[in-house]
């Protein structure tokens, strides 16, 4: 028995289910452990938006010991010398991901395991086994002194915003921390450990994904379009942008110091690079993979809250 996750949402929880029958389970594992060269650490490999990788959890310390596999891995992620390595057991993991919906995961309230998601991940996989990401070294972090300045928004004069310093360690030092506050989290600057969900405090959850819904449920949460102008009790004032992977997932942006901008896909490491790593500097025109819907720019203020 082991616990499988897709890593490919950012805003939402990731694909997650659990492979109950011990006769599957062992199939599976057999075919990693034949390859092990296909697998790192979970953390390995690409860290971008889109889909990552694939993610084992292994239950008992027997079954790891059985096919001489760590108790926790990933594969079909962009490491190794041939990346695409892997594909097909991950397509097999995925083709039966419907077969095990019978325990039921936190996560499956805001991801269920559906013949949509499925749908969805297969495509996504095909497109990585055909098109693996490469794995870039990425421009050193900028390091500024100043911890937080007031600036005019350059399309909205009369509406000021405060820029943070980028300060990447906050969220990726402590992996229970990474692992559990997402996009959303970062864009508003606040680590709830609870991955939270546009409109889950105010009950206006959106489902399915479009930009019209995810818009909806951030303003229920508080936050305002851009020219909105939010007073000085909202300080501090952040500005932040928001894509979709039409159908299935939301991302945000974060604008930093320095006129870039930070973001956090899913429980991955906050970075200022897109897919290309490139610094980015318009969330309108980066990398962003399979997030092609731009759905705007939006102000959130200390009243926001999230969960």
């Amino acid at each position: 028995m082991f616990r499988v996750t897709i890593d490919a949402f950012s805003g939402r929880p990731n694909p997650s289910w659990i492979v109950d029958n011990d006769e599957d389970a062992q199939e599976v594992l057999r075919a990693i452990a034949g390859q092990r060269e296909i697998i790192s650490k979970p953390d390995e490999g690409f860290d971008g938006l889109g889909y990552r990788g694939m993610h084992i959890q292994l239950f008992g310390d027997d079954s790891a010991e059985d096919f001489d596999l760590p108790t926790s891995f990933a594969f079909a992620n962009g490491t190794g010398e041939n990346p695409r390595q892997g594909v097909e057991i991950a397509a097999r993991l995925i083709e039966s991901m419907t077969r095990y919906d019978g325990i039921v995961l936190p996560e499956h309230q805001s991801t269920p395991i559906d013949e949509s998601i499925q749908k969805l991940m297969l495509e996504q996989l095909r497109l990585y086994e055909k098109n693996p990401p490469k794995l870039l070294p990425r421009p050193p972090f900028p390091v500024f002194r100043r911890r937080r300045i007031t600036v005019r928004d350059e399309r909205c004069d009369q509406c000021a915003i405060e820029l943070s310093r980028f300060n990447p360690g906050f969220w990726n030092n402590n992996s229970f921390v990474r692992q559990n506050n997402n996009c959303y989290n970062y864009a508003r600057n606040w680590r709830t450990d609870t991955f939270a969900q546009p409109g889950r405090a105010s009950k206006c959850y959106p489902y399915p994904m479009a930009c019209s819904d995810v818009v909806n449920a951030a303003l229920c949460d508080g936050l305002v379009h851009r020219c909105e102008c939010l007073p000085d009790s909202e300080y501090p004032r952040r500005f932040v942008a928001l894509v979709v992977a039409p159908g299935y997932d939301y991302h945000w942006y974060r604008k930093q110091i320095g006129n870039f901008w930070g973001h956090k896909p899913g429980g991955t490491p906050a970075k200022n690079t897109d897919n290309s790593s490139v610094i980015i500097t318009n969330p309108e025109t980066c990398n962003r993979g399979p997030y092609t819907d731009f759905c705007g720019y939006f102000y959130a203020g200390k009243s926001v809250k999230i969960i």
